[in-house]
This record gives C-alpha cells, structure tokens and sequence, in this order.
C-alpha cells in the first residue's frame, strides 16, 4: 500500500496543467504555454513543421503534457496564415492533446475555431472526431445541451456518409451525454449497439473505446443507483456488467498503438470496479500501475480519479485517516477544476471517510458539497433534459414531415411509371426495368426472353364500336396479361395497343409456349360480351438474349413481331 500512496503523493507534485476558463482572447489564440519554452525570436526561427513534429513526437510517447507547449506554438505560428489546411493540421493536433490532459475550456474555445474549417467531404472523419470531444467537454463542464448538440450532430453526419467506425464512436458520445443528464440505462444500451457495429468493422481501437466508455457507464449507473432503497442488488448487477467490460477492454490493450496512454483509463476503471465489489488485492496494483502512468506522462488530470479510487480503497481497508489525508490533498489540488464528476466522488468520499473517524463537522461539510455539486449538476440536466425534449419532438415532426414527402414523391414516381388506363408499367418503368433485368441476366449467364405484342386492327375496333369499347379491351388484355406472368417478368403497356413482356430466365422455347398460350386465350375471349359482333386477336414477336444488348434485342422482337403481322396476324413468330 505504501507503493500506491507515495504514487498519488508523486502525482500531487506534479506541475500544474489544469485548464484555465477563457474566451477568444490571446489565451486562445496562444495558448497559456506558448511562451513557456521559448523566446518570441525563437518561436519566430522555429517552423511549425518542426512544432508539429515534436508535438506528434510526445503523443507517441504517451506524453501529452511534454506535446502541449510545442502544439500552442505551431497554433499560434499558423493562425495568422491563410493555408486552410495547415490550420487544420495544426488544429487537429492541438485539439486532441487537449482532449487527452483533459483541458476542456482550452479545448472548447480551439474547437469551435476550427469547426468550420472542417466542412469539406474529405473532413468527414476529422469532424465527427472532433464533435466527439467537444461532446465530452461539453458534459465535463456540466454544458449538457452543447454536449447534446454536438453528439447528435456527429451521429447524423457520420450516419449520412456511411463511416459505420465513426459512426459506432459518435453513439459512444451520445450514451455518455444521456449518463450525464440522468439516463444512463438509455446511455448503456446505445453503448452497445456501437459495440455491435465497431465489432461488424472488426477494428480493435473502437472496440478498446466502446469497452472502456461502458465500463465507465457501469460505474456511473452504479453511483446513481447506489445508497438507494431496494436498489442496491441492481447497483451491483450493474458492476458487475462493468467488469467484463472492463477486463474485454483490458485484453485489447496490448493491440492498440500507444497503449500506455489508454491503460490509465482502462485500468482505474477496472481497478474501480474491483474496489467497490470488495476485490481490493486485485485492485491495488492496477491502481499503482495507472498512478506511475499518470506521473510519466506528466497527465495529472486523468490521474485525479485514480486517486479518488485510492482513497476509496483505503476506506474499504478500514484505513479512514489515510484515506482523509490522500483525498484531502486531492481536494485542494482540484480547488477551481472542471473535473465534476470526479469532485462529487470525491466529496462522498471524504464524506464517507470522515464519517468513520467521527468526524461529524467534516463529514456534514462534504456531504453539503456534494449536495451543491449535485444539485447543480442536476439543474443543468434538467435543462438538457428539457432541450433534448423540445430536440427529439422537432426532430420527430421533421422526420414525419420527410417521410410524408418521401411518400408523396413515390406515389409521384409509381404514376409516372405506370400507364392511367390499364395500370400496367408504362415505357419509363420499362425504361427502368428492363436494363437492371438483363444486366443481371448477362452477370449470371442465364436467358431473357423478350415479346412484343399488338391487338390486330386495333383502329377499327375503337371506329366500329367507340373508344369506351376499345378502353375496356385494353384493359381487359392486361389483366390477362397480367395473369400469366411470374414475379420477376417485366410488364409494361408500349403505349396505344403494343404491350411487352420481358420474360426472366427463360429460353425462347419456354417463352413461345406461354405466348401462344396467351395469342390462343385473347382469340377465344367472349369479347361480344363488351360490344356484340367484337372480335379481338394478337399478334405476337419473340426475341430470345443472349446476346444482352438492349436495342438489338427490341429490334429483333420488332422485326418478329411485323413478320407475324405480315404473315396474317393472329400469330406468334420468332427473331
């Protein structure tokens, strides 16, 4: 235990790389390290490529703190340049160290800087990335319906151009944003449909993330849930979902590149789990191992938690004094830090800590800060909550007012495709059938026969008995028509009395057999029961594909069909 104390005593010394909250002033600009390293004449003789590279250098390295003042640098190098694509580099680098030392304000303000910047297609990926963390930002500084925003956002980009990896990464940051704001049940199972679709992209760093952020959800459903009546057998059941959360992830690290960086999370939330289901002997190494971590890195923010779980793990060892002064160090260190969360952990641990020392005053202390804390927190939820009510119902309207007007134009699009009269495709659904049917065919070798028919002496059946009688031939063709064809032939009226079928893996021979099936029905129709003294027959073309190509083939059956009607009508002939 010695080993894990004078671990967190390390980290407390460490310097001091809490974000400081600013607006666009130099700070943003510059950064609160810009000049720390160099002199202005330096920073003018250093290029940005060479910032850049020893920013990228220390990241690799798993040493953001080491990468933020060059990363400061080359952003205040770049801003005043019109190269859009510098700024972006340097952005882009500079945003996730920030992302990665927990500097939220710092990494807000650079965001939305460089937000717009990222607008074109080919910045797809580097936007919904940084919607991802301006969402978790957004939900560390309790700023829930910036949070929510920029989470549903990412979602519907990353949804709108395919990306399934970055789309799985963008729920990740939805399900934190609904954990915060009081529904982490909704939170988990978003989480695990992304699992789902990182795990379909079979990538392993979505996978590590999703894990870890599950893990962590576990852990902040158990907080909400416990010390609460009835509650406390579903609290644990809860832990103990985070714990196989927590070790998958765990057996992924070794996969991902810069592993060293992801295990301080990784393993302060197994190492917090194990704590609060009594696994203590477990616990207390992974929590050693995370603080040296923490201390190489020089990231004492991630390593505030890590700290919290220690003192928790004093507590459970009965150990209530040296857990009061590890947990009271790291509350005056926190003094003023964005980090709430980890402050309300923290003051219900101290709350709890004192309370076995007796220490009544203290005790009531914290629980009122937590209380505050709390109630806070609370308030901007309910606010969040509100918003993403007003949100979910606009966004509801709109999807009911899209869908209609999908409906409306495909109704639009079915009658332009099908002919008034007799309710069969017209020429643009056969234009649209028809290629899609032989493309197919010629993929798969397999025949396509195509007939086109006319109604012999047509003109004189509507001059004898009227267009009203020559309307209801034609509508009684297609249903007879109609009913000899199978669901994958293509039917379509020519336009006046030509009609086509298109009969779909089926040789000539197949095909001249239904048609005189359907030349020898049309004769014997009782069609003096629409007009007496009305007679109707057809005549029939048949051409057989392969070959495939479209217009030889409709020539073929035109050819055909003009021998039938040479040959005496009332006929079926063949290309």
């Amino acid at each position: 235990m010695a080993a894990i104390v004078g671990a967190a005593s390390a980290c407390a010394g460490l310097k001091d790389g809490r974000a400081q909250p600013i607006t666009h002033d130099a700070r943003v600009l510059f950064g609160p390290r810009a000049t720390m390293s160099a002199t202005p004449s330096e920073d003018t003789e250093a290029s940005v490529a060479l910032l850049l590279q020893r920013a990228r250098a220390a990241i690799q390295a798993a040493a953001p703190a080491e990468a933020l003042p060059f990363a400061w640098r080359a952003w205040a190098q770049c801003l005043p340049s019109d190269d859009a694509a510098l700024r972006i580099e340097v952005g882009q680098v500079l945003c996730l160290v920030l992302y990665r030392l927990g500097q939220w304000s710092d990494l807000l303000n650079t965001a939305e800087l460089l937000l717009p910047l990222l607008d074109q297609p080919e910045q797809v990926a580097s936007k919904v990335e940084l919607l991802r963390w301006m969402t978790l930002a957004g939900c560390e500084t309790a700023r829930f319906d910036l949070g929510l925003r920029c989470a549903n956002q990412a979602c519907e980009l990353a949804e709108a151009t395919g990306r399934q990896t970055e789309l799985a990464l963008a729920m990740v940051a939805l399900a934190i944003c609904l954990e915060r704001i009081g529904d982490p049940w909704q939170g988990l199972r978003l989480m695990e449909d992304a699992l789902k679709l990182a795990e379909q992209a079979g990538q392993t760093y979505p996978m590590l993330v999703i894990l870890n952020n599950l893990c962590a959800t576990c852990i902040g459903t158990f907080h909400f849930m416990r010390d609460t009546d009835g509650a406390d057998a579903d609290a644990i059941a809860v832990l103990r979902r985070g714990l196989v959360h927590a070790r998958a992830a765990q057996a992924l690290l070794p996969q991902v590149p810069g592993s060293e960086f992801f295990a301080v999370f990784v393993e302060s939330n197994l190492a917090e789990v194990l704590v609060h289901l009594g696994e203590l002997d477990e616990a207390e190494p992974l929590l050693e191992g995370a603080l040296r971590r923490v201390e190489a890195q020089g990231n004492r923010i991630h390593g505030w938690r890590a700290r919290c779980v220690v003192g928790e793990l004093l507590i459970f060892q009965q150990r209530p004094q040296a857990a009061c002064e590890q947990l009271s160090a790291l509350y005056a260190e926190m003094q003023g830090a964005e980090q709430r969360n980890t402050l309300l952990r923290l003051h219900h641990a101290l709350y709890r800590a004192h309370r076995a020392l007796g220490d009544s005053e203290q005790a009531l202390e914290h629980l009122e800060g937590y209380d505050r804390l709390e109630r806070g927190r609370v308030v901007a939820q309910l606010k969040a909550q509100s918003q993403l009510f007003v949100t979910r119902v606009e966004a509801e309207r709109a999807r009911l007012e899209a869908q209609a007007e999908r409906q409306r134009a495909a109704e639009f699009e079915a009658d332009a495709q099908h002919d008034q009269l007799t309710g069969l495709g017209n020429r643009r659904h056969l234009d649209r059938q028809l290629p899609a049917l032989l493309a197919a065919a010629q993929e798969d070798g397999r025949p396509v026969t195509v007939a086109l028919m006319d109604l012999d002496h047509f003109k004189q059946v509507n001059d004898r008995f009227g267009h009203a009688v020559g309307d209801k031939v034609l509508v009684h063709l297609a249903r007879m028509l109609s009913e000899n064809i199978r669901g994958g032939d293509v039917l379509a009226r020519m336009g006046g009395e030509e009609f086509l079928i298109a009969f779909g893996d089926t040789p000539l021979g197949a095909a001249l057999e239904v048609c005189e099936r359907l030349r020898s029905r049309v004769a014997r129709h009782e069609w003096a029961a629409l007009a007496p003294g009305l007679a109707v027959t057809l005549s029939i073309g048949v051409a057989a594909a392969p070959p495939y190509a479209l217009e030889a083939l409709f020539e073929r059956a035109d050819q055909a069909l003009y021998r039938a009607k040479s040959g005496g009508r009332n006929q079926v002939a063949q290309a």
